[in-house]
């Protein structure tokens, strides 16, 4: 009983940290994808609209991708090491493209030369990696819902391309960019005092939230063409299907204020938006974070010692005492303003 209580709690910060990246850091990826759109003479102002956006809190996002691995490794061991084994190519590519984003952003701010040639290229990489890491953060999730991870398999292919390869991944990845372009439109609706740019960040916003119905509903019809029981699964779980009607609710919401002055209401729509997406998604998984050709893989009966655990809770329970208020205060200096 002590063991399953210490589990939920870790799934519980799991699931957080897991809402709260692809929400805060997910805006940052957004951002740099936004930046490959033409922007006209608006261009310039863009970029530095998303700097100073993004350069107090970027890094601190990061966190919670941290703290998912911390989480995963220590006290999940199995599931650690079916991901980073059967989805180890994906995972490089996901971590070439942080760091090229990071790298890029980084020398964008800093470069002593601050020429025009070295910021195009900067930002170029800025945002075809924040593309590229949003492509790949999708490939993942989608390989997890497959069913095609099979240690037994004894070829390249079968044991580290099949795993994640095919169209419900790339649709699971479109979803997924479309998420991250959503968040960071409508979070930079507050960001800029230009009128222009204001309604070009709540024009490409509204886009980009039909896009994420669509590419959803795309998500559904793939994984029903190819024999994933998602959207029965989402259906029969009362706590997914609720989440799932509060999400589109605030759909209209979103359209609602979207061109009003009210910039911090549209930026929590949003959030709570994509977050109640998620949620329904980790209540529909019931535990079961990857689908294997042998059956799901369950973290109560992947979990660790209870050592292990009764540590690993203890320094999350401690931890957060530290982490939320710094954040808090943190997001208050820098995103007080918003309104």
């Amino acid at each position: 009983m002590v063991g399953g209580a210490m589990v939920e709690i870790l799934l519980f910060f799991l699931g957080a940290s897991l809402i709260l990246y692809i929400v805060l850091g997910g805006a940052d990826y957004g951002a740099g994808i936004l930046e490959l759109l033409p922007a006209g003479r608006l261009r310039d102002e863009q970029r530095s609209v998303i700097n100073k956006a993004m350069g107090p809190v970027w890094e601190a996002n990061h966190m919670w991708l941290i703290l998912m691995v911390v989480i995963l490794f220590m006290g999940f061991p199995p599931v650690f090491l079916t991901l980073m084994v059967h989805l180890h190519i994906p995972m490089v590519a996901l971590l070439v493209g942080i760091v090229l984003r990071g790298s890029a952003f980084t020398f964008r701010h800093y470069d002593a030369i601050q020429s025009e040639p070295s910021q195009t290229w900067y930002s170029r990489i800025f945002g075809f990696s924040s593309l590229w890491t949003a492509i790949w953060i999708g490939v993942i999730a989608g390989g997890l819902e497959r069913g095609l991870i099979d240690p037994q398999q004894r070829t390249f292919w079968g044991l580290y391309i099949a795993p994640w390869f095919g169209v419900f991944p790339l649709a699971v990845a479109a979803f997924t960019v479309a998420i991250f372009v959503f968040l960071a439109a409508v979070f930079l609706i507050g960001e800029s005092s230009n009128q222009d740019l204001k309604r070009r960040f709540a024009t490409l916003g509204l886009i980009a939230n039909v896009a994420v119905v669509v590419m959803g509903g795309v998500v559904f019809l793939v994984a029903d063409q190819q024999g994933l029981p998602l959207l029965a699964t989402f259906i029969a779980s009362p706590g997914s299907l609720t989440a799932m009607v509060l999400a589109t609710a605030l759909f209209f919401l979103v359209w609602r204020y979207a061109h009003s002055s009210r910039a911090i209401v549209v930026r929590l729509c949003a959030a709570a938006q994509i977050g109640l997406i998620l949620v329904g998604w980790i209540i529909a998984s019931s535990g079961e974070i990857i689908r294997t050709a042998q059956g799901p893989i369950n973290f109560y009966a992947s979990a660790a010692p209870e050592a292990t655990l009764w540590q690993l809770t203890l320094a999350l329970c401690v931890g957060s005492l530290l982490i939320f208020p710094s954040l808090i205060f943190l997001f208050r200096t820098f995103k007080g303003h918003l309104g």
